[in-house]
């Protein structure tokens, strides 16, 4: 496969090379770093396009939006700080107490009752749907992508869960560090090649260690955040596993505010503008775990699962490689 920067091309060249979209949809799943011409780059932008606000027409629109502004960021900011902080220094004060006991149901009680604690300070009510699966063989979870909320929605609910995301630095590596790796969850470098092939083989034995179960690993397997209006290809990985398969659908009522986490924007950036909205409301659906039929292959039991996700919050689902949405958004920053 070519160096993707070919396929950037400038307004009115024309490519030699063929189109991404002309390729079968399992050649195309199997690129690590995709070819898309600038053209269609631009057509999946509105996959990764953040709106916020309400509109708030005319002289009594403002008024109000001027008292909602004073409330949310005079008062509700305030308070909701003062409940986060309060319950992240309860938890890290004591997780070194459940890590020297050598407890994972301490280290789970404590990891589900934070992630509680976080969705209280930040607004959010989420609204569970089914009940989460509790299995006794290998499994993985996999949910479409929209924020770091995603995975602390479904933690909350019954034991959380392991995860696999990109290693990040600040606010949220700390967390990543110090509370998501006593549960067994992986990092990667999202750059290294060679690091997400061993992450792929750490993962598989991970998935079939019973110690594992009781915290089974979430993927999301779109790779990116999307803005909660599609989804887009799922990454093959977590389904050539060769274990069930648990789809969780998460849908963000979108009245509120925008749900949508723009990366490039920081975690506290996101983490402010959400505990300032009066409320986050957030649709979890759990559907039925799911095995790979014998005539299916890693792609084709992913895009299966992924229309299932699609089809339970109702969005359409998109066939665009989210390992190129960096560089979609140096298009749209030309």
């Amino acid at each position: 496969m070519p160096p993707h920067a070919a396929a950037l091309t400038s307004p009115g060249t024309t490519m030699a090379a063929e189109s991404a979209l002309d390729r079968p949809p399992a050649e195309r799943a199997n690129s690590f770093k995709p070819d898309y011409t600038r053209e269609e780059l631009l057509a999946y932008a509105k996959c990764f396009i953040a709106e916020d606000g309400l509109d708030q027409g005319g002289p009594l629109g403002k008024l109000v939006a001027i008292g909602s502004a004073l409330v949310r960021y005079g008062i509700l900011f305030p308070i909701r700080l003062s409940l986060l902080t309060a319950a992240t220094t309860v938890f890290f004060s004591s997780l070194p107490f459940a890590v020297a006991l050598e407890s994972n149901a301490a280290v789970s009680t404590l990891v589900k009752y934070y992630c509680k604690g976080i969705l209280f300070s930040l607004g959010t009510q989420p609204i569970y749907h089914g009940e989460k699966p509790t299995l006794t063989e290998p499994h993985v979870f996999v949910a479409n992508h929209t924020s770091y909320l995603d995975y602390i929605l479904v933690s909350a609910d019954k034991f959380p869960n392991a995860v696999v995301m990109a290693r990040h630095k600040g606010a949220l590596g700390f967390l990543q560090n110090y509370g998501l790796n006593f549960l067994h969850s992986m990092t990667f470098d999202r750059s290294n090649l060679a690091e997400r092939q061993t992450l792929a083989l750490s993962l598989k034995k991970h998935v079939l260690n019973p110690r594992t179960w009781p915290n089974p690993m979430i993927i999301f397997p779109e790779g990116t955040c999307v803005n909660n209006k599609y989804t887009i290809r799922f990454q093959k990985g977590a389904f050539e596993l060769g274990v069930k398969v648990c789809p969780i659908g998460l849908k963000y009522n979108r009245m509120w505010g925008d749900p949508y986490w723009d990366t490039r924007k920081g975690f506290l950036s996101y983490a402010f503008y959400r505990m300032t909205r009066w409320q986050t409301v957030v649709d979890v659906y759990y559907g039925q775990p799911q095995d790979m039929r014998p005539e299916e292959d890693a792609v084709s039991f992913g895009e299966r699962i992924k229309h299932i996700i699609s089809d339970t919050i109702g969005v359409p689902s998109e066939d665009f490689n989210g390992m190129a949405k960096r560089d979609l958004l140096q298009v749209l920053e030309a």
